[in-house]
């Protein structure tokens, strides 16, 4: 029987899958274009960059995580094709979009109709790739938007215009196409394609190998290892889940492997994979969010969040510490480990596009154009890497004849780069497009939020309930409004929940004369909380499942490690020095005496510092530490006082320990 001339017709499921990776290579190219030549206009940046990653959402998550890709296609397909229309329906409708006056300008029926559309279609897309968490927060302020006449007061709001509500939110750049979009469609996505190339190229293999040199063979090396890792992946990928899986796949088995039992095993990874999201130079989306609300540099929130970032993971670093002097754990024998200066030479040029993105931020560059530099700078030292790798092989390596003959180790070289360029520069342009999808869609979708509270002004009637209901009391209103960040951001990404959050809590902090950044920070990290606290604790609940630990107890341990977190953003509410804000000799001290503090406030949660504390060795721990944290010269000074006699109280009991068994 003679065969076919024809190919064998491509199935459904492999036609999704090739057209999603053309949009999300098309797409990414869009980024980079607009990074070499400048953004388009607001609006039109912002349509097209969501709309596109909607129509993405759409190829990549099936309607429910149990159906097939062929059954979830019936519907998949539709929605997308329909995302796609809408994207060149406000390409070609851009003029007069962004020309029309508000409100009062004509709308078309097709604007109407589209805008309620979009709506769905971005509320659907979002439970696809962030859960129904955000979703119902979104149409739960839709309700109270479009029904809050029929409430008592104080809830009363007047009645919703349709027309104007749908208005503001489709054909405006302040609600779906607002701010949070626009920070997705610039900085964010250029950041995302720098870290999906430097996973593709082998950073993360590098952090690891690097983390295990530095500190594997140290009391504790594994968990320590975890915390370093996790730290340095944390400024690359910028989210928590992602995070653990990055690190937590090696770290966690090791861990175990060395004595650490499952559930404190996963609970240090998370603990230190939630502290990848206030690590600079690359804190996430959030990070350059705030920058844009503020109205300040990006590089100005690194050096607010740089003092807090090195507390956490001091704590972490220090808890696991304690933790295996304790239980007697051992490290992992230097000869299992990769050798330091082995390490630096095969992946020092990894650091050096970092290191040129954080100058160029330092010179005052956006970070739009840092990030694009950075990926080129990515893009130079591997190639340039790459080449002297093997024309070192050829020539030099390899006692083959042939490896001396220039124009074929040339030839070789040219074929094997361009197979090299080929496979992995396209997949770190789909992946980046993909890790932009749940960014891109949550902004948004926080978007829907954000044109609620601006129509009915709810952020104000927020402010006066929290006014109220703490009467006035500081501590009081602080506390209302960390339990508030950690109430919204259970269940919701990070980028949304601060979002939502800083357009609702933040102005009532201001009212009370914190500065922006003190304000900003402080519902930041109580956004932040909700990544290590039970009962909605992410990043837990996936060094559990990695761990094979139980998810409850590992989320307190985590929450345990990561107490900084809780007690931190309190701290610079009364003292910003710990935000770099103030006399130099003051930041000096603060940061001294905070540092000491977190060791103390460690070791008093360990219980366990030379030797196990007694119960008053713990009370002097826990209260000094505390006062030390404060940091104002009264308390630092009786804060250190206490703690040091805390600690000269435990070493002497360890002596006689000591001395005893002897």
């Amino acid at each position: 029987m003679e065969e076919t001339i024809f190919p064998k017709p491509i199935s459904l499921v492999s036609a999704i899958k090739l057209t999603a990776a053309v949009i999300a290579i098309v797409i990414s190219i869009f980024h980079l274009y607009t990074g070499a030549f400048g953004i388009l206009e607001a609006y039109q940046m912002r349509s097209i960059h969501l709309m596109t990653l909607l129509t993405l959402a759409f190829l990549y998550w099936p309607a429910a995580k149990k159906w097939s890709r062929k059954k979830s296609a019936i519907i998949d397909i539709p929605l997308a094709l329909i995302c796609l229309v809408i994207d060149f329906y406000l390409m070609a409708n851009h003029y007069r979009i962004t020309t029309r006056e508000w409100y009062t300008g004509p709308m078309t029926s097709l604007d109407i109709a589209f805008g309620w559309i979009t709506m769905v279609l971005l509320l659907e897309a979002t439970r696809r790739v962030a859960g129904p968490a955000l979703p119902i927060v979104a149409l739960s302020f839709v309700a109270y938007t479009l029904l809050g006449q029929f409430l008592p007061y104080p809830l009363t709001i007047p009645p919703s215009n349709l027309r104007y509500f749908i208005d503001y939110m489709f054909l405006t750049p302040q609600a779906i196409f607002g701010v949070p979009v626009g920070v997705s469609a610039t900085f964010v996505f250029l950041f995302i394609i720098f870290a999906a190339l430097l996973d593709k190229t082998g950073a993360g293999r590098f952090i690891i190998d690097f983390s295990l040199s530095a500190v594997g063979w140290a009391t504790g090396g594994p968990a320590k290892v975890a915390v370093i890792a996790s730290s340095l992946f944390g400024t690359i990928s910028g989210h928590s889940v992602a995070n653990v899986y990055g690190t937590g796949t090696f770290t966690i088995p090791l861990m175990k492997k060395t004595g650490y039992k499952p559930e404190y095993a996963g609970a240090v990874e998370a603990a230190a994979s939630a502290g990848g999201q206030i690590m600079p130079p690359i804190m996430g989306a959030a990070a350059f969010i705030m920058a844009e609300i503020i109205g300040i540099s990006y590089i100005s929130v690194c050096k607010a969040a740089i003092v807090p970032a090195i507390l956490y993971f001091t704590a972490v670093f220090v808890s696991t510490h304690l933790e295996a002097r304790k239980t007697g754990l051992t490290s992992i024998p230097r000869s299992e480990l990769p050798s330091m200066k082995e390490t630096l030479w095969r992946g020092f040029h990894y650091a050096l596009p970092i290191l040129c993105l954080i100058i160029i931020l330092v010179q005052g560059f956006t970070p739009f154009r840092a990030a694009f530099i950075a990926i080129n700078a990515l893009l130079i030292v591997v190639i340039v890497r790459y080449l002297f790798e093997k024309f070192w092989q050829m020539t030099v390596g390899s006692n083959n004849k042939d490896s001396h003959d220039g124009s074929n180790a040339f030839r070789t070289l040219g074929s094997e780069f361009t197979r090299a360029v080929v496979q992995e520069l396209p997949g770190a342009l789909v992946a980046g497009a993909r890790n932009a999808v749940v960014i891109a869609t949550c902004c948004a979708c926080a978007g829907i939020v954000v044109g609620c509270l601006d129509t009915t002004g709810m952020g104000i009637k927020f402010v006066d309930v929290i006014t109220t209901l703490s009467g006035g009391i500081f501590p009081l209103m602080l506390l209302l409004v960390m339990l508030g960040c950690l109430i919204l951001g259970m269940g919701i990404p990070t980028a949304p929940a601060y979002i939502i959050v800083a357009l609702i809590a933040a102005p009532s902090l201001k009212e009370v004369g914190l500065s922006p950044i003190a304000a900003h920070m402080f519902v930041f990290y109580g956004c932040l909380l909700s990544a290590i606290t039970p009962p909605v604790a992410l990043a837990a609940y996936a060094g559990a499942a990695i761990a094979d630990a139980p998810v409850m107890r590992t989320g307190v341990i985590a929450a345990k490690l990561g107490f900084v977190k809780y007690i931190v953003p309190f701290v610079f509410a009364y003292n910003a020095a710990l935000l770099m804000e103030g006399n130099f000799w003051f930041i000096l001290l603060s940061v001294t005496t905070a540092f000491i503090g977190t060791v103390g406030l460690s070791a008093a949660l360990e219980r366990y510092f030379f030797a196990s504390l007694s119960v008053l060795e713990l009370l002097l721990f826990f209260v000094g530490s505390v006062l030390l944290l404060i940091s104002s010269i009264t308390t630092d000074f009786f804060g250190f006082a206490i703690l040091f006699v805390g600690a000269t109280m435990n070493y002497m009991s360890r002596k006689k320990a000591v001395r005893y068994v002897t």
